[in-house]
């Protein structure tokens, strides 16, 4: 992990050769047996998205698409939530006009359009679509925050109605697994947020605050911990509706077994 950071987050993380390299480390590693890895390097690999796609992204263009290979790698070998955060991170890019800021005469982009509904998940839940207000929408769209911040709470956002709408269907909403949801949507993440931006902006991104972490180093760890929780209530949630699905199975299996059986019966009679 140390080697993917020091190569993705370096001078060097502009050309697609390197990202190349540190990406095959990774996947050699994740078929080898450390299939955690392809986590931590996916939430990484966001962040080099959003730290270099809204700047001066022409510097970097060999490996921005080099680390849109990469995601896709990894993506493949288990990191599927990376899907979300990328293509959240791909329409603020494209609606903001981000790819055409540093043509001089280039025109100003365009009114951002409606967020349009996103498609279904591999588990048949449908995913709706975000509402217009809320304390994360709004956050998303707050520009004195990092842009791999923004990233993180887009994708917290996502994943926190993903798992609200996977509750509601088994009935789950006032468990404790949707007090924790609403709790990270409504409260944990902007409490996080908040206490970020009443840092100096001119000292919030470089000056060490604990263990030499910056401010920003601090939040994205924090968001980091919170897109970990809704991924662990998402996962609560496919193992009891598994459970289900197991059981009638079973059911199934049990009853047209019966059914076979018995039809069998006056064939053997017959024979004999």
């Amino acid at each position: 992990m140390a080697f993917f950071a020091s190569s993705v987050f370096s001078p060097a993380g502009r050309r697609a050769a390197v990202i190349a390299r540190a990406t095959a480390v990774v996947a050699l590693l994740t078929v080898l047996g450390a299939t955690w890895l392809v986590h931590p390097a996916a939430g990484m690999l966001l962040g080099y998205l959003g730290s270099h796609a809204f700047g001066r992204w022409r510097r970097a263009k060999s490996g921005l698409i080099a680390a849109l290979v990469a995601a896709a790698v990894l993506i493949a070998l288990g990191a599927n939530w990376l899907v979300y955060p990328v293509f959240v991170m791909s329409l603020v890019w494209l609606a903001s006009g981000a790819w055409g800021r540093e043509e001089r005469r280039a025109p100003k982009a365009p009114p951002a359009p409606e967020p349009a509904a996103l498609p279904a998940q591999n588990s048949g839940t449908p995913l709706v679509t975000a509402p217009a207000d809320g304390p994360l929408v709004a956050l998303i769209r707050d520009e004195r925050l990092p842009p791999d911040a923004r990233a993180q709470l887009a994708a917290l956002n996502l994943r926190t109605q993903e798992a609200l709408s996977l509750l509601k269907t088994q009935g789950l909403e006032g468990s404790e697994a949707g007090y924790l949801t609403r709790a990270i949507r409504e409260e944990y993440a902007p409490g996080a947020v908040n206490a970020y931006l009443k840092l100096p902006r001119s000292l919030a991104d470089t000056a060490p605050i604990q263990e030499g972490k910056t401010g920003r180093a601090l939040l994205n760890e924090q968001l980091e911990l919170l897109l970990s929780g809704v991924q662990d209530v998402i996962s609560g949630t496919l193992q009891s509706g598994s459970q289900e699905l197991l059981t009638h199975g079973r059911f199934l299996r049990d009853r047209f077994a019966k059914v076979e059986a018995d039809l069998r019966v006056p064939v053997e009679v017959k024979a004999k």
